[in-house]
């Protein structure tokens, strides 16, 4: 297990290799096949991972692209990322990894969805 460097290897020719890392596998394929179906002139690459790091014994591609996703109604899911940030090398943080976060409009409409309740509530108290 090892940390991830952006220039363990030399970069390819119109090639490009993407690391999906997150704790929901279908939100991650799903993902990965929408980004592999679009038309451009490079080849991509996409790799899914559960949580970093990624084990040493394999013989893996250079990583161009870091890309973190957090599930905003699920702890875990941030607390995997956290734990996995630390398997990172400091350099890739120039431009190499990115955060995706899903699940903000329901949260926003749950925390909408309580605070009229909660407003409904409080009008039915103070009111007579």
């Amino acid at each position: 297990m090892s940390v991830l460097r952006p220039q363990d290897q030399l970069p390819g020719l119109n090639a490009a290799t993407i690391l999906l890392v997150g704790t929901e596998d279908a939100l991650l394929q799903q993902l990965a096949d929408s980004m592999l179906k679009e038309d451009c002139a490079s080849q991509l690459k996409v790799h899914l991972a559960h949580s970093l790091p990624l084990p040493s014994n394999v013989n893996r591609p250079r990583i161009d692209l870091i890309v973190f996703l957090i599930n905003l109604h699920s702890k875990y899911s941030l607390q995997n990322v956290e734990e996995s940030l630390h398997h990172v090398d400091a350099t890739f943080f120039l431009g190499k990894v990115s955060f995706l976060a899903t699940g903000a409009l329901s949260a926003l409409f749950s925390k909408l969805m309580i605070s009229t309740a909660l407003e409904r509530r409080w009008n039915r108290i103070v009111t007579p």
